[in-house]
């Protein structure tokens, strides 16, 4: 069954009015949800992963919902973002910051990025997760300032353990 992340939900109007060249690219998919989400809205949606097994698995969801989805088996500490320029670039429950910098370099003008994952207030409840591996308060902010932010959750509110970024690339 299809998970949809809750920040691709609350901005579908946006990413429906997305013109050309009407591509996704899910950083880090997992089993792809974000991707066949994208494939369902109408986007040429490719996942990234490392796990051929989670991208497998994603392709046979994609097949289920009647969508086709490009995936891609690629070590994300030593390859770099396959080029753009992509109408949507997404990226849920992971963090390398080295990323950040061709998420927005990637995105077409007017291309939408959208960035969920674990922030400080995580450490509280999961005391052996690495905090090397969490979002300090205000950094997506500061890491994605080049873009126009539609919403944003940075870290503030010590009851949320993670933050998100919806954010625009200028036209």
């Amino acid at each position: 069954m299809l998970r949809v992340e809750p920040l691709l939900e609350s901005h579908q109007r946006d990413i429906d009015g997305l013109l050309t060249p009407r591509t996704a690219l899910d950083v880090a998919a997992g089993t792809c949800h974000a991707a066949v989400y994208l494939a369902k809205r109408g986007l040429h949606a490719t996942a990234l992963d490392c796990s051929a097994v989670g991208l497998a698995l994603g392709e046979q969801l994609a097949k289920r919902e009647g969508v086709a989805i490009e995936t891609v088996t690629a070590d994300l500490a030593v390859t770099e973002l396959p080029g753009g320029p992509w109408s949507v670039v997404c990226c849920f429950r992971y963090l390398d910051r080295n990323l950040f910098p061709q998420m927005a370099a990637g995105l077409a003008p007017g291309g939408l990025l959208f960035y969920r994952t674990f922030n400080v207030h995580h450490l509280k409840k999961a005391t052996a997760f690495n905090p090397e591996y969490v979002l300090q308060p205000g950094e997506l902010a500061r890491e994605f300032s080049t873009l126009e932010i539609r919403s944003l959750s940075d870290g503030d509110d010590p009851g949320e353990n993670t933050s998100w970024i919806a954010a625009r690339q200028p036209a």
